[in-house]
C-alpha cells in the first residue's frame, strides 16, 4: 500500500469516527437517571431508540410491541382537577405552545385528561412550562405500566398517595423565607357611628318625624365619609377638567372671579342696605333713612324674595329696575296711610303660597311684637311619573341616587327657589345654639347658600345634615349654620331618594364613582318604574331604572357591569402589587392609629391605620364574600407576588391577600395585606383576583422605636399585652421610609414600661 493510500484510509476512518454518535447510542452513557423522564421503558430511551435506526424500523416495533403492553411506553401527561367545561381543544392550545402533542385521551373513570409525545424530550418541556406557570391544575407524569419495574416513579406515588389533609404536619416549614404569623388572630372590628339613628326620629323636641314621615333618610349612610373626614379629593382620579367640581356625592359650578364681581356690583345698587352699628337701615334713594326690615318679603313686581323696601311706604323690591316697572301702578298708593301690602311682605312664622301674605308692619315707628316661630313641616316631593326627565342631583351608593323632576313648572320652581336663597343670604342670622334633629338651616356649600336638614346634632364640631335640595350629606361646625327664614322651610324639598333596580349595594371604586359622577352635570334621564310592584313599604321609596335619554343606556346595567367581580378567564391576567394604590399613614406628631393585627411583634412591628381607613376596609368585606362564593371551588396557585383572595381559617372568611412564596407543599405564604398578618394557605382556598377589586391598602407595616430586631417570647407576650389586636394607640411621632413604604412610629410611655420591668435590657442581652 502506497504512502497515499494509507493516509487516505486514515482520512477516511477519522471522517466515520463520531464520539457523540457513540456516545449516544451507547446505553450506559445516555439514559434517564433522575427528572420526569426517569425509570421509562427502555424501549424510548435515547439510546434503544438510535439502534432502532429508521423511522421504519421504529415504527415497525412499534407495532410488535402492541402485542405486549408490557414492553410498550409512550410518554404522557396527567391533568386532574381541571376548570370543569375544559375541552380537548382548549387542553390541546395550551399544551402545543410548548411542545408536539400527539393525541389526547380522556379517563372514562373520572375527569382525568392524558397527554401523549412523540419523544419524552418534548413531554417534559410542556411539563415544565405547565408547572412553571401555574395554570391552576395538577400535572403529573404517566406512569409505566410494567409489572417488572423495581423502582417506582416519585410522580406514582403521588398519583397513588391519598389527598393532603389541610393538617400542620404536611406544611413544609424548613424551606421558607418569610416567617408566617406567631399566631392566627381574630380580625377586629371598629365601631361606626351612622350618620342617622333610628332614636334620632323619636327623641324629644325632634322634628325628623314630621320631616321625614317615610324616614326615608335612615337609608342614607352613602359612600363618601372620607370626603366629609378630609381624607380623599373631591374630584374621582382622572377626571375630565370641566366646570363642574364634585364633592360628597354632588356637582356644583365654580363661580368665575368675574362672575363674583358681577354679582357684588349689583347688590351694591340696591335701594339700600343695613348699617350693623347704628343698627339703621339706609336707603341710598335721596339719602334717606328708615328701619331695618324685620322681616323678607316678596318684591312687589317678579315675587322675588328680598330685604329692600321702598322708602315711602316700605313695600318690597328687588332694585331701582323692579321698582320703576312697577311704578305705573305702585304710585297709585305709594306714601298713602294704611297701606296693605299682603301680597308682598312675609313675616316670619307665617305660610306662604302663591296667593297669600301677611301684611307688613317694619317701619321704626310702628314696631310689631314677633310672632312666635312655630315648628317646620318640610316635606318631599313626589316621585316623577314613569316616563319623565329627571336629573340625578347626588349620589349616595352604588345603588342609592338622588333625583329631582326636569318637568317645566319643577324646574323653574328649582332655580328660581336657589336664587332667592342666595339673595337672602346677606340678611341671614347664624345659630346660635344646638339645632334640633329635623331643623332646616341654611348652610354655604363651595360658595353656595343651601337649605339642609339636620340629621344628627351630638357633636358641634361635626353636625351632620343633608341637604335636602340635592341629597348629599356634609357634616359642618355650627358656626356655619344660619337660621332659614319660614317661607324656605315649607317650601317642598326637590331632591328624591330612590334605589337602583337590580343594582347591588358594593364598595365604591374610583371608576364607578367616576362613571356615576359623569351623569351629575345634568344629563337627562328617563325615570322607569311599576308604582306598586316597584315600592318598598318598609323604605318608604320606589326601586327604578334609569336611561340616558340622549345615547338610550342604561345607568342601572352599566353600574352593575363595574359593580360585580368577574374571574379572569386569561391565564395569563394576573395582577400584582403595583396594580392597587398604597395609602400612607398621616406623619407628624401626636397620630392616633388602630392596630390592625400585633401577630408579627416578635419582629417589632405591628400594622396599622386611622380608624377612618379601617371602616374602610370593613365595607368592602361584603364585596370579598360575594365573590369568593360565587366562584366555583377549584384550586389555584397564585405566580409570588401575584395577589388573590384566600381564606382565613379563623372565620372561614374571604380577605384579599398576596402570594409570598411557594415552597412546593400546596401552602403558599400568602400576606393579608388589608390587616398584615401572614398566613400559609392551601391552595383549595386561594381564587383568582379580579379587576373590579382597585380597593386602596389603607393597612401599613409599623417599626417600633426602640425594640430590637428580634424580640425574645418574655417581650413579646407584654407587648401583646400594651398594644392588643384591635387597639387604638396615640403616637407621639410617626415617620414614612418612603423607599421602603414603612413607618415608624414613637411610643415613648409604652418603651419606659417595657425599661422599667427590665424586658428591654434582657432584650438586648
Amino acid at each position: 500500500m502506497s504512502i497515499e493510500d494509507a493516509v487516505n484510509e486514515v482520512q477516511k476512518q477519522l471522517d466515520e469516527w463520531n464520539p457523540m454518535r457513540d456516545d449516544y447510542t451507547n446505553s450506559q452513557f445516555n439514559k434517564y437517571i433522575s427528572g420526569p423522564g426517569a425509570y421509562l421503558d427502555s424501549a424510548v430511551q435515547p439510546a434503544q431508540l438510535a439502534k432502532a435506526g429508521s423511522r421504519q424500523k421504529q415504527a415497525a416495533q412499534a407495532k410488535k410491541s402492541d402485542e405486549n403492553s408490557t414492553q410498550r411506553f409512550v410518554p404522557y401527561l396527567v391533568l386532574k382537577n381541571l376548570p370543569q367545561g375544559i375541552t380537548k381543544n382548549a387542553i390541546y392550545n395550551i399544551c402545543s405552545r410548548y411542545g408536539r402533542v400527539s393525541e389526547i385521551r380522556d379517563s372514562r373513570k373520572n375527569d382525568f385528561f392524558f397527554i401523549d409525545f412523540p419523544t419524552v424530550a418534548e413531554m417534559e418541556a410542556v411539563h415544565r412550562a405547565l408547572v412553571k406557570n401555574s395554570y391552576g391544575f395538577h400535572v403529573l407524569v404517566g406512569k409505566q405500566k410494567n409489572k417488572q419495574q423495581m423502582e417506582p416513579v416519585p410522580s406514582d406515588a403521588e398519583e397513588n398517595a391519598t389527598p393532603l389533609k389541610v393538617d400542620k404536619d404536611s406544611i413544609d416549614l424548613e424551606n421558607r423565607n418569610y416567617r408566617a404569623s406567631d399566631k392566627n388572630l381574630p380580625r377586629p372590628h371598629f365601631e361606626h357611628d351612622p350618620i342617622v339613628k333610628q332614636r334620632s326620629y323619636e327623641a324629644k323636641n325632634s322634628l325628623l318625624q314630621s320631616n321625614d314621615p317615610q324616614r326615608h333618610y335612615l337609608i342614607e349612610e352613602d359612600a363618601h365619609e372620607l370626603e366629609r373626614a378630609g381624607l380623599k379629593e373631591g374630584n374621582p382620579k382622572d377626571m375630565e377638567p370641566n366646570k363642574y367640581k364634585y364633592r360628597t356625592g354632588r356637582a356644583f359650578v365654580e363661580m368665575p372671579e368675574e362672575s363674583k364681581k358681577f354679582i357684588e356690583g349689583k347688590s351694591s345698587q340696591s335701594l339700600g342696605s343695613y348699617d350693623a352699628t347704628r343698627r339703621t337701615y339706609e336707603n341710598n334713594h335721596k339719602d334717606r333713612k328708615i328701619g331695618r326690615p324685620v322681616d323678607i318679603g316678596k318684591c312687589a313686581n317678579c315675587q322675588g324674595l328680598c330685604d329692600i323696601v321702598c322708602a315711602r311706604c316700605q313695600t318690597y323690591f328687588c332694585g331701582l329696575e323692579c321698582q320703576r316697572k312697577a311704578w305705573p301702578q305702585h304710585r297709585q298708593f305709594c306714601g298713602k296711610e294704611k297701606i296693605n301690602n299682603s301680597k308682598n311682605v312675609i313675616t316670619r312664622g307665617e305660610t306662604t303660597d302663591k296667593n297669600a301674605g301677611s301684611s307688613n308692619t317694619s317701619s321704626e315707628a310702628a314696631p310689631q311684637s314677633k310672632p312666635e316661630k312655630k315648628s317646620s313641616n318640610s316635606q318631599p316631593k313626589e316621585i316623577p311619573p314613569s316616563g319623565s326627565i329627571v336629573a340625578l342631583t347626588s349620589v349616595s351608593k352604588t345603588n342609592i341616587v338622588f333625583i329631582r323632576s326636569k318637568a317645566t313648572d319643577d324646574n323653574y320652581n328649582f332655580f328660581k327657589l336657589t336664587n332667592d336663597v342666595q339673595r337672602s343670604a346677606k340678611t341671614l342670622n347664624k345659630v346660635k345654639i344646638v339645632p334640633n334633629c329635623g331643623q332646616i338651616v341654611i348652610v354655604d356649600f363651595e360658595g353656595q347658600f343651601n337649605r339642609a336638614m339636620v340629621l344628627n346634632s351630638d357633636d358641634e364640631e361635626r353636625i351632620k345634615l343633608i341637604y335636602i335640595d340635592y341629597g348629599n350629606l356634609d357634616a359642618r361646625k355650627l358656626e356655619d349654620l344660619y337660621e332659614a327664614p319660614e317661607q324656605f322651610v315649607d317650601i317642598q324639598r326637590f331632591a328624591v331618594p330612590v334605589i337602583l333596580k337590580d343594582v347591588p349595594e358594593m364598595y365604591m371604586t374610583e371608576e364607578i364613582r367616576k362613571f356615576m359622577y359623569s351623569y351629575l352635570d345634568g344629563i337627562d334621564l328617563i325615570i322607569k318604574y311599576d308604582s306598586e310592584k316597584d315600592y318598598l313599604v318598609e323604605k318608604g321609596v320606589h326601586k327604578v331604572e334609569l336611561v340616558d335619554a340622549a345615547s338610550n343606556q342604561n345607568f342601572n346595567k352599566m353600574i352593575n357591569k363595574l359593580c360585580k367581580p368577574t374571574e379572569p378567564i386569561d391565564p395569563d391576567e394576573a395582577y400584582y402589587g403595583d396594580y392597587l394604590q398604597q395609602k400612607q399613614l398621616p406623619v407628624g406628631e401626636n397620630i392616633e392609629l388602630v392596630v390592625m393585627d400585633n401577630s408579627l411583634l416578635c419582629t417589632g412591628c405591628i400594622s396599622c391605620s386611622t380608624k377612618e381607613w379601617a371602616i374602610e376596609v370593613e365595607k368592602f368585606q361584603n364585596d370579598l364574600q360575594y365573590y369568593g362564593q360565587s366562584v366555583k371551588q377549584q384550586c389555584y396557585t397564585p405566580r409570588v407576588g401575584e395577589l388573590c383572595i384566600a381564606k382565613y381559617k379563623v372565620d372561614g372568611k374571604w380577605y384579599r391577600g398576596r402570594c409570598l412564596e411557594i415552597v412546593g407543599d400546596g401552602y403558599p405564604s400568602i400576606i393579608f395585606f388589608d390587616y398584615g398578618n401572614i398566613g400559609m394557605v392551601h391552595v383549595n382556598d386561594i381564587r383568582r383576583y379580579p379587576s373590579q377589586f382597585t380597593y386602596p391598602i389603607y393597612t401599613c407595616d409599623c417599626e417600633i422605636k426602640g425594640l430590637p430586631e428580634h424580640c425574645p417570647p418574655e417581650l413579646v407576650q407584654k407587648l401583646e399585652e400594651l398594644i392588643p389586636n384591635g387597639s387604638t394607640i396615640n403616637c407621639n411621632n410617626v415617620t414614612i421610609y418612603k423607599e421602603d413604604n414603612f413607618h415608624g412610629i414613637a411610643l415613648p410611655k409604652l418603651i419606659q414600661n417595657l425599661e422599667i420591668e427590665g424586658l428591654l435590657k434582657a432584650a438586648s442581652n
